[in-house]
C-alpha cells in the first residue's frame, strides 16, 4: 500500500512552499499527482513617492512612491526589458486569448471604470491583444492581496482600489502594484493569466482632489505594464522607468516592448 501524500500542515509549510515542493518531485518524477497549475509571479516593484519618485522593490509587485520631481538633460536610447523568460522569449498572455478586466471602483475616484477603459484601449492597440473591460462589480476582486489564491486560465484581470488596511504592501508612498501570475503552458513554457492591479485610495484620492488625471492614467498604465511583463528600466525616456520623472505617457521602448508582449505563443 502506497503511502498517501503529506499535505502542506503534515510538512509544516506554507502552501507556497508547498507548491515548489510538489513540483520539484514531478520534475524529479516521484509524484503521481497533476502539478499545482498556478506559479506566483513575481513583478517588480515600484515606489512612487507623493512628488513623483519612484524606487524599484522588487518581488511580487510593482510600486509606485512619492518625491521631489527629477529632471533629466537628455533620454537614453528606447529600452525595455521583460518581467520573465524562458529559453530566451519573454512570457507573455496567450496572442489568441479574450483578455477581460473587471474593475472594483470602491474607494476608487470618480469615473473610475472609464479611467481603466482609457488605459486598457492603449495597451490593447498596443499589443494588438483581445483586452476588454467587462465592467465594474462590488465585493472584493479576485485575488486582490496577491495571495497565491488558485486562479482559472480564464479569470479576469481585476482592477481595485485599496488602503493599508487591507493590504500592508500599501504605504503611505505606495501609489499601485501590479503583476500576474503564471501557469506551465504546452511545451514546457509558461504563460501570464488573471493578473492584478490594486491602486492607492489614498493617492488617488489626493489626484481627483487636484484633477490630475494625466497621473491617475500614468499610475494605472505603468501597472499595466507590470501585469503584460514589463520590467523597469534604466532609461528615463520611459514610463517603466524605475524613478519617476514626471512622464505620463509609454516612450519608445515600452511601446516595443508591449509590441512584442503582444505577439507570444497562441496556448
Amino acid at each position: 500500500m502506497e503511502r498517501p501524500t503529506p499535505d502542506a500542515d503534515d510538512l509544516g509549510v506554507s502552501e507556497v512552499e508547498y507548491e515548489r515542493i510538489l513540483r520539484d518531485l514531478h520534475r524529479r518524477g516521484h509524484v503521481d499527482a497533476p502539478p499545482p497549475p498556478v506559479v506566483a509571479a513575481p513583478a517588480p516593484g515600484r515606489r512612487r513617492p507623493k512628488r513623483w519618485l519612484s524606487v524599484a522593490v522588487g518581488a511580487l509587485v510593482g510600486v509606485f512612491v512619492l518625491a521631489p520631481l527629477l529632471r533629466t538633460a537628455h533620454q537614453d536610447a528606447p529600452a525595455y526589458a521583460f518581467l520573465d523568460t524562458v529559453d530566451g522569449q519573454p512570457v507573455t498572455y496567450s496572442s489568441c486569448s479574450h483578455i477581460q478586466v473587471a474593475v472594483y471602483p470602491a474607494g476608487g475616484p470618480p469615473g473610475a471604470e472609464q479611467l481603466v477603459r482609457e488605459a486598457v484601449t492603449q495597451v490593447r492597440a498596443v499589443t494588438g491583444l483581445d483586452i476588454v473591460v467587462i465592467g465594474s462589480f462590488a465585493g472584493h476582486a479576485a485575488n486582490w492581496n496577491f495571495e497565491t489564491a488558485q486562479v482559472r486560465i480564464d479569470d479576469p484581470i481585476t482592477v481595485s482600489w485599496q488602503d493599508g488596511a487591507a493590504l500592508a504592501a500599501m504605504t503611505d508612498e505606495v501609489a499601485g502594484l501590479g503583476g500576474s501570475p503564471r501557469i506551465n503552458s504546452s511545451g514546457g513554457t509558461q504563460r501570464y493569466v488573471a493578473g492584478t492591479i490594486a491602486l492607492s485610495r489614498d493617492y488617488y484620492a489626493s489626484l481627483a482632489r487636484r484633477g490630475d488625471h494625466a497621473e491617475e492614467l500614468a499610475v494605472l498604465l505603468h501597472e499595466f505594464g507590470h501585469v503584460f511583463g514589463l520590467a523597469h528600466v534604466d532609461s528615463p525616456g520611459e514610463l517603466m522607468y524605475r524613478k519617476n520623472i514626471g512622464r505620463k505617457v509609454y516612450g519608445p521602448g515600452d511601446l516595443e516592448g508591449l509590441r512584442r508582449l503582444g505577439r507570444g505563443p497562441c496556448s
